[in-house]
């Protein structure tokens, strides 16, 4: 009997982007068909699938962060909503991920950002602004390359050559 390996892989997005986030659980079954063979599978967490509990919702998703392999940050027009003492969960699970791959060498972290209409680059407005800050900020680190998309399908397509290694 063959061993099966694992990649976790933890999506992190706000609500913007529900399109992109169904079309990674596509991508992830469409890619664990092709790797199966090979002994592996991928596995995707999102914060949806945890159970409801008691305590700050954003602490029942963080083990979910600190227990990935691959954490995927997608970004469109909005940043999300207070997490506690961060400005949103997005900007506490990237912040859990990038401390831990400091610390512990991973998990690896794929930032993307889905392509904003540029009309709406004249008056973003604060969540679109808090996107285009956290942009600006990883581009002047320099610690992540970073890429770009088009829309679901471009993500689609991205997404999944991505992790088979094109």
């Amino acid at each position: 009997m063959q061993m099966i390996r694992e990649l976790s892989v933890f999506l992190a997005s706000p609500a913007d982007v529900n399109a992109e986030r169904k079309v990674a659980e596509e991508v992830v079954t469409a890619v664990n068909k092709l790797v199966r063979r090979l002994g592996w599978r991928v596995a995707l967490q999102k914060w949806e699938d945890n159970l409801p509990g008691f305590g700050r919702p954003q602490a029942l998703i963080n083990p979910l962060v600190d227990q990935c392999d691959l954490f995927v940050g997608l970004l469109w027009e909005r940043w999300g909503e207070r997490s506690g003492s961060f400005s949103s969960g997005f900007e506490e699970e990237y912040e859990r991920a990038r401390t831990r791959r400091t610390v512990q060498g991973k998990p690896e972290i794929w930032l993307v950002f889905k392509q904003v209409d540029p009309t709406k680059l004249k008056d973003p407005g604060e969540q679109l602004k808090k996107v285009l800050e956290f942009r600006k900020s990883q581009t002047d680190l320099g610690e992540l390359l970073y890429r770009e998309v088009r829309d679901a399908d471009d993500w689609a397509s991205k997404f999944k050559d991505w992790q088979i290694g094109r």
